[in-house]
């Protein structure tokens, strides 16, 4: 779950400082090609062949983006990160205009349907989720394989996340009362469950997403009060 772009440079992708428009079309196309081919192969199983086959180039346009296998590997996943958060963002801004045009505090079950629409599948759910598993795997193998800053790129990107949050729910006439960092450490437990199951059941994450929206809306409304006036 997480928001507009991070710089690329903190987690060592290998990109110009302003590359041409070509050259990031071939980067973007790898990226999707690799998520592809990760997603359905893991780390270990995938070649470059396969990602550059699957993207249609040949190798010479994969190393003149990226260096290694692992590198493209993290840079894939950073990629599906801030498409995830690109999403959730605009999705948020489609919503606050309808939340703050209610003229009437919202009811559990009127909020419940505003957080699954914002948090509804979309389509790179299932390749983004499963590059994290894995990713987090072999980093708890070897902690040394996420390069320096990409702890601060994604804290970032929850930081940005915790923004749209906590926008949404003052659009709603509500506010937290605890941090809202702290609020979002359990909602994602409560999302990661789901998508971890929706991935295990394979993919069918829209029957679970109601359930979801309940056992969110149920805790947002405790760890949020009703904003007097503000």
């Amino acid at each position: 779950m997480f928001p507009a772009e991070a710089d690329s440079s903190a987690i060592g992708a290998a990109a110009d400082p302003a590359p041409s428009a070509r050259r990031r079309e071939t980067r973007n196309r790898l990226l999707d090609a690799a998520a592809e081919v990760f997603t359905e192969e893991g780390l270990q199983g995938a070649t470059v062949e396969q990602v550059c086959s699957r993207a249609g180039f040949s190798r010479g346009a994969f190393y003149s983006n990226f260096s290694s296998k692992e590198e493209l590997f993290l840079a894939t996943l950073q990629h599906q990160y801030e498409l995830r958060a690109a999403q959730l963002t605009r999705r948020a801004e489609e919503l606050i205009p309808d939340l703050q045009s209610c003229s009437e505090p919202l009811r559990p079950a009127e909020v419940a349907g505003y957080v699954q629409e914002f948090l509804a599948p979309v389509d790179a759910e299932s390749a983004w989720f499963a590059l994290e598993t894995e990713f987090m795997l072999l980093a708890m193998r070897d902690p040394e394989l996420a390069p320096p800053g990409f702890a601060g790129f994604l804290d970032a990107l929850k930081g940005d996340l915790a923004e749209v949050v906590e926008k949404l729910v003052d659009a709603a006439g509500r506010r937290f009362v605890l941090p809202v960092e702290r609020a979002l450490a359990v909602f994602d437990g409560l999302y990661d469950r789901a998508a971890r199951l929706a991935a295990i059941s394979g993919g069918a994450a829209s029957e679970g997403s109601e359930e979801l929206g309940d056992r969110i809306t149920e805790l947002l409304f405790v760890i949020t009060e009703e904003a007097q006036g503000e």
